[in-house]
């Protein structure tokens, strides 16, 4: 009978996660690097480390991976969008929601470029991407800006203005370890850099969103 001491004297091991979530953990990395087409079922199971056969406990086929490394990453902006919808629209409001999107993308710091790979391949499947998630969240932005009565911009504008937000947040995780690499004081996907861009994205949305900027077609002020 083992000693209880010296059972009781043992680290804990931390539970290991869900086959399912190592599964989508592993096939997002792939995904991010190869696309799609570039990432086969056999390289899921070997980075994971189960036999290719075994994804399919859990899984149809490399298709319904792919699906849902999409759902887990893009789904809670749902709930953020959703959250702002209900809300008042305050600075702080919008505080709260942007902390929330930097934190959920800290954790999935690789699917932005798992988007970006597909835009830039113009794969076949780029097309339900965007009608499945894309465009229903920019749906739900632009519908966000409507609501601001002192918004600065045309409504011609509002979709550019959330797909400045999305290359913006987005970028901080596909661009800025190399763009910052030699300037920043540490790593841009370090917890210490995703505060850092936190608190920029946080100053910049309300600089942003008191700006004003002559009507096209109107004349400027005249200077004083």
């Amino acid at each position: 009978m083992p000693n209880a001491a010296a059972t009781a004297s043992r680290p804990l091991r931390a539970p290991s996660r869900p086959a399912r979530e190592r599964i989508l953990d592993a096939a997002e990395a792939l995904f991010a690097e190869g696309g799609l087409a570039g990432t086969s079922i056999r390289d899921i199971a070997l980075r994971v480390g189960v036999t290719p056969g075994s994804l399919y406990n859990h899984f149809a086929g490399k298709q319904a991976i792919y699906q849902a490394v999409l759902e887990r990453g893009i789904r809670p902006f749902f709930g953020l969008m959703d959250q702002l919808a209900r809300g008042e629209q305050t600075a702080d409001a919008a505080d709260e929601i942007i902390g929330a999107i930097m934190r959920h993308l800290g954790q999935h710091p690789r699917l932005p470029r798992l988007i970006q790979h597909e835009a830039l391949t113009g794969a076949a499947h780029l097309t339900r991407l965007a009608e499945e998630w894309i465009r229903p969240l920019m749906s739900v932005g632009i519908a966000e800006i409507e609501r601001e009565p002192d918004s600065p911009w045309d409504p011609d504008e509002f979709p550019l203005v959330i797909a400045a937000w999305v290359q913006l947040i987005f970028g901080h995780f596909t661009l800025s370890p190399l763009l910052l690499r030699d300037v920043a004081p540490d790593d841009p996907l370090s917890e210490a850099g995703l505060e850092r861009q936190t608190r920029f994205l946080r100053k910049f949305v309300r600089i942003l969103m008191r700006a004003r900027t002559p009507r096209e077609g109107t004349p400027e002020d005249p200077p004083r």
